[in-house]
Formats: C-alpha cells, sequence, structure tokens
C-alpha cells in the first residue's frame, strides 16, 4: 500500500496472505498533516492480480465547520437555482401575456437545458458510460449527482411550462428569429451527426455526451444577448421578471463562493484556476445578471411603471433585435 506522506502520517506496511480462506480485513487509523486530496492505491506482487480499483480517496479539510457551512451554501444556491424559473412563469400567469420574455433567449435556453439532461441522465443510470468514464479516470469521481439530474429535468420542464405560456398567452406578433433557428440548428445537426457516428462506433458514448454538454455552454455564453438588446431597444424590462435574474444572481454568486471556500479549506487551488472555463462561464453569467438588474432598476425603471402597455411588432422581434448585434 502507497502513500504520500506529505498529506498524512505514513501508514505501517500490511501483508495480506495469499491462499487464505477466510476474509481478511485491516482497520487504519489515517491523521492527516496538511489540507488536499490524496488517493491510497494498493499493489499486489501477484501478475495476475490486478489492484487498479482498489483505492481510498481521502479529502484532508482545514475546518469541518466550514466543511458544514460550505454544504449550507451549496443547498441554497442549488435552491435558488431550482426556483429562480417560476418568477417568470407567474408573470406570464399574472399578466396573460409573455409580451417582453424573448423568444429567442428561451428556445435556446430549452436547448441547452435539454442538453444538459441529456448528459446527467445517461452519465448517472448508464453503466456502460461509466466504465468508460472511469477507464479514462481510474481514481476519479463520477462528477454527476442526483441533485444534478434532478435540477437539469425540472429546468427542461419550467421551459416547456414557459413554451406553453407561450403558446396561450398574449405574444403579440414575436417569434424565434431566423438567427436563432440557425444557431440552434447548427446545434442540433452537429449533435445529430456525432451521434450517428458514435452508433456505428467510431465515437464513444462518453465523448457524445461531452458534446452535448459543450452545446450547453456554447449556448450559456450567448443566451442572454436577445433579452438584454431586446430591453435596451425597448428601453423597458416589462414583461421580464427581475425576480429570475436576483435568484440566479444569488445561485450564481454563491457557487462561486463555494468554490473558493472548498479550494481554501482543502488548499486545492488547480479546481478553480485549473477549470478556467467553469470559472468564466460563472463569471459571464453573474455579469449578465448585473445587466439586467441595471436595465431594471437604473436605466429603464420609470418606463416600466408608466402604466403604458408595450407592444413588440414582428418587425421588431426579428430585426431590431438580432441575437448577435453588431453594435449597441
Amino acid at each position: 500500500m502507497t502513500c504520500g506522506d506529505r498529506w498524512i502520517l505514513i501508514l505501517p506496511n500490511v501483508t495480506f496472505v495469499n491462499h487464505s480462506t477466510d476474509d481478511l480485513s485491516q482497520v487504519f487509523y489515517v491523521y492527516g498533516r496538511r489540507q488536499g486530496h490524496l488517493v491510497i492505491t494498493a499493489r499486489s506482487s501477484e501478475v495476475n492480480i490486478s489492484s487498479v480499483a482498489d483505492f481510498l480517496l481521502i479529502d484532508i479539510a482545514r475546518s469541518n465547520i466550514l466543511n458544514i457551512f460550505i454544504q449550507i451554501v451549496g443547498w441554497i444556491y442549488f435552491a435558488a437555482w431550482s426556483i429562480s424559473f417560476y418568477p417568470q412563469i407567474i408573470l406570464n400567469f399574472q399578466r396573460r401575456s409573455v409580451t417582453g420574455l424573448n423568444f429567442d433567449f428561451l428556445a435556446l435556453n430549452i436547448l441547452g437545458h435539454s442538453c444538459y439532461s441529456v448528459f446527467n441522465v445517461v452519465l448517472y443510470t448508464s453503466s456502460k458510460v461509466q466504465q468508460q468514464y472511469y477507464v479514462n479516470h481510474p481514481h476519479g469521481v463520477l462528477p454527476v449527482l442526483l441533485n444534478d439530474v434532478i435540477f437539469s429535468c425540472h429546468a427542461v420542464f419550467a421551459c416547456i411550462v414557459t413554451v406553453i405560456q407561450c403558446l396561450l398567452y398574449e405574444r403579440g406578433t414575436q417569434r424565434v428569429s431566423r438567427t436563432a433557428l440557425s444557431l440552434g440548428g447548427i446545434g442540433l445537426a452537429f449533435l445529430f451527426i456525432s451521434s450517428i457516428v458514435s452508433a456505428t462506433h467510431h465515437l464513444s458514448t462518453l465523448s457524445l455526451l461531452y458534446f452535448f454538454s459543450y452545446v450547453k455552454l456554447a449556448i450559456t455564453i450567448i443566451k442572454y444577448c436577445p433579452q438584454a438588446w431586446m430591453n435596451y431597444k425597448r428601453k423597458s424590462t416589462d414583461g421580464w421578471s427581475i425576480g429570475n435574474i436576483l435568484l440566479d444572481f444569488t445561485g450564481g454568486a454563491l457557487s462561486l463562493v463555494q468554490m473558493f471556500l472548498l479550494s481554501a479549506n482543502y488548499n486545492d487551488w488547480s479546481s478553480i484556476f485549473g477549470s478556467p472555463t467553469k470559472l468564466g462561464l460563472g463569471l459571464f453569467s453573474i455579469l449578465f445578471d448585473l445587466v439586467f438588474i441595471v436595465q431594471h432598476y437604473i436605466l429603464y425603471r420609470t418606463r416600466d411603471h408608466d402604466g403604458k402597455q408595450i407592444n413588440i411588432t414582428n418587425d421588431d422581434s426579428n430585426e431590431n433585435f438580432p441575437i448577435l448585434p453588431s453594435k449597441v
């Protein structure tokens, strides 16, 4: 048995006698020296015995109290993100209208969350895909938990409810723009072709799932642009729920707080700066939340409460509100 003595006190060597008919067990008491993550592995002198799957993950924290606080923060931002879909749904129901909600944002959002759900559900439930993951990461831990599956499926459900509202309630002449349809079509075509390649066994199912996650990441970067641009052109946030943004901002900020607290408690800063994509997307989402907050509470505050109904024409929804404007 091997371990790193920089993190824990050296464990005693233990030899298990071969050809024994008794069940053997050994109790070890592990004492940490410094914070960090450690993998303890077993080795066998027998050629025909593989010990690749025999390992123990040890997390050494600075403070157990801080660990409890980190878990509380995690549940709070999970709840904030889960609830964040409902202020818009409630607002649409109260107004019996979806004017002010950009359809490009909604279309991209449901596609992104659907891709995220496929990634989470398949990786969490498929033993075949899990075996592929452990081949690539022999000492890794499955990155998808049950709460990830529940959140992503719930997000798709909430988006579907909003789409149904768009079909039933007053929406003016707004529709999904050709730009958003084209971008969504490119993403779906990419996933369709990748699925065919995977079905012919030229691409692993795990790699295909990663492609689904890449589409989700790309959509996260661009999905807020059409709503922010539409608010700017209308000089109003009427019909766009600020409650959604406040909860999303709360969840995003607390998720970053949890990341930094985990890194500090385990002295593992590579988990943050070693994954710049995850950190960058979190900061990017918070940045757009701040844009919406400024629009609602500062720039267009009086316009949303002057008692006038703001309608969107067919031309406005497709020409004046492009998903990626060339200039503002």
